[in-house]
């Protein structure tokens, strides 16, 4: 067999694992080198790196212009979608992540206050419509 760097020949060893390119470990490191410097191919033995996730984009100052431009009503929508993506992102850090629950809960809560509250959670009942229902002997009454 000829080695890929130098063109000698040599006799493979026997033994498991890959086949043998190179006829010794002088050659072997040479290709790593070569490869290093050519192109950003990686040699075979080198180990293919993980993904890394994408960090997030950096706010451009126009972008905080504009931003501050909107109601604070925007604003603390794009507050809690932006909160909401990085809480289950999972490039967030485990560590960050009770810091943006907060955040995030309290932007939820004040985008609530202003705008009324959930009407899901609203369990008021207008004066005259609870009139109503007692008259009819429908409601319920405290005793």
């Amino acid at each position: 067999m000829k080695c890929r760097i130098c063109g000698s020949e040599f006799r493979p060893t026997q033994g498991g694992g890959r086949p043998q390119k190179y006829c010794s470990a002088k050659c072997r490191n040479k290709a790593k080198v070569m490869a290093r410097k050519c192109s950003g191919v990686k040699p075979d033995s080198a180990k293919p790196e993980p993904d890394k996730p994408e960090t997030p984009k950096e706010l451009t100052r126009g972008e905080f212009k504009r931003m501050m431009d909107d109601s604070l009503e925007d604003v603390l929508r794009t507050n809690r979608d932006v909160l909401a993506r990085a809480l289950t992102d999972p490039g967030t850090p485990a560590n960050a992540l009770p810091a943006i629950s907060r955040q995030l809960i309290a932007v939820t809560e004040r985008l609530d206050q202003l705008e009324g509250g959930d009407p899901l959670l609203d369990l008021t009942v207008p004066a005259d419509e609870s009139e109503e229902m007692n008259a009819a002997g429908t409601g319920s009454e405290i005793i």
